[in-house]
């Protein structure tokens, strides 16, 4: 996908360039200021923000008192300007949606990173079909500006949704609860369900169980809700030791289980134990002996994309949770849903391909996917023409190594380091692994997508 002409890129690079000449730091230069960025800790706390003359809380959203989803995205924006550090750093990344963004706000060529995090809408005129997308635990919804292209494209008014704490700085995630996450959900899907005659819901990792925990709550659902699209969705922490994560949060000045340079704009790198114990309690009403009493399962089909060798999430828990929601419907409806698994076909749960559409990508010769090493939690929604994660990016993600500052130093600036997941296979290699921020197999994925559409619409 071309997004921008050749224009454009000798202006953006021109613009880096001056800006760097000049001690003007914006997202890209930054990069190279990791190891005094990680001791430092600029970027890794929030602007504290009192009340305006209007006693107005701008330092977060007050889902309770919005008219709309415009004012809910107007608000949002907002929080992001007087909260978030960088909120006004130039950052060069200029995808397709920012171009639309930035034509309808009449925003200027050369975006800000409170731009590029913000939630959006890309409306269609007098349609009447809208996907709500909702992004992961420290992502921003700079992570489906790739897939909202597809969606649009398709006849879709796109809508996406910032969860509290995120889109600002790490440090609003020590206080956060996951039940503001729920809320904020609640009212986007309510609110886009009241808006529009078709809907379908899409999440990435945390946002796939804020859907899920969402759909079990309710006793019946909407029938304006066609499907769900979930991307690497959490069911279970990978690691077995999650459930401590409160515990530790709870001893004090004990915050952070990673303390990172936090230079990727969209999405945090510094991590505290209370992210990992708000998604854990989460995860922990959908998926689990405690969850099971209280789930409504609804015959909703669902779009999985699911990784066997995810280091974030436990992906057979993640399968189990597939084919109970599956198996809880009348088969002849949820026989349109579809799991794409990048993994070893022999290890699916058997009854799966007898309830739904399994589908596992082969590697071509000369394709992309050759010189990957599996792929990773987060690659999956963003494609390879992603001009910040995909091939071509400048940004890599290395915070696997934060606490080991030589391999940490050589996955940053080596020529020569592999990607794919950060198995322990992987991280043995002799060369630095750069954990994937791309889906090599997007066009397919994007192709089963269509199908899916077609069938559910």
């Amino acid at each position: 996908m071309q997004y921008v002409n050749k224009y454009t890129l000798l202006l953006l690079w021109l613009v880096s360039t001056l800006s760097f000449s000049q001690g003007q730091q914006d997202c890209l230069s930054i990069q190279y200021d990791y190891v005094s960025l990680i001791e430092s800790g600029k970027y890794r706390f929030s602007n504290k923000v009192a009340k305006d003359s209007s006693d107005k809380f701008l330092a977060s959203v007050n889902f309770k008192k919005l008219s709309s989803y415009q004012q809910y995205l107007k608000d949002a924006y907002q929080v992001i300007v007087n909260t978030n550090p960088r909120a006004n750093m130039h950052c060069p990344i200029v995808t397709e949606t920012y171009q639309q963004l930035a034509k309808q706000h009449k925003w200027s060529e050369i975006p800000q990173i409170s731009q590029l995090v913000a939630p959006f809408e890309l409306a269609q005129p007098n349609n009447d079909k809208a996907i709500l997308l909702i992004h992961g635990l420290t992502d921003s919804p700079f992570s489906f500006h790739d897939l909202s292209q597809f969606f649009y494209q398709q006849g879709f008014t796109v809508r996406t949704l910032l969860l509290p704490g995120h889109g600002m700085a790490p440090s609003e995630l020590l206080t956060t609860d996951y039940s503001e996450w729920q809320q904020a959900t609640k009212f986007a899907i309510e609110q886009t369900l009241t808006d529009y005659q078709q809907v379908y819901l899409g999440g990435l990792s945390t946002g796939g169980t804020l859907i899920f925990n969402y759909l079990m709550q309710q006793n019946s659902v909407d029938e304006k809700i066609k499907g769900l699209f979930m991307w690497s969705p959490a069911s279970k922490a990978k690691s077995d030791l999650a459930w401590l994560a409160k515990y530790i949060d709870a001893i004090p000045f004990v915050d952070w289980l990673d303390l990172d340079a936090d230079i990727d704009f969209a999405k945090y790198e510094s991590f505290p134990y209370n992210a990992a114990a708000q998604v854990h309690a989460l995860m922990s009403l959908v998926v689990g002996d405690q969850a099971m009493a209280s789930r409504n399962m609804h015959d909703i089909p669902v779009f999985v994309v699911a990784s066997e060798y995810d280091q974030t999430i436990d992906t057979e828990y993640t399968l189990q949770l597939v084919q109970q929601w599956q198996l809880a419907s009348p088969q002849d409806k949820m026989k349109q849903s579809v799991l794409i698994y990048y993994g070893d076909n022999n290890k699916l749960p058997k009854k799966l391909a007898d309830v739904m559409t399994v589908v596992v990508p082969e590697c071509s010769p000369g394709s992309l996917c050759r010189d990957i090493f599996d792929v990773a939690h987060i690659a999956t929604t963003n494609s390879p023409d992603n001009p910040h994660y995909g091939v071509n990016g400048r940004y890599r993600n290395c915070g696997h190594y934060v606490k080991d500052a030589v391999r940490y130093q050589a996955c940053k600036q080596n020529k020569q380091v592999i990607k794919g997941e950060i198995t322990a296979m992987n991280l043995n290699h002799e060369l630095p692994i750069q954990r994937l921020t791309y889906n090599p197999y997007y066009q397919e994925m994007l192709a089963d997508m269509t199908k899916f559409l077609q069938a559910t619409h």
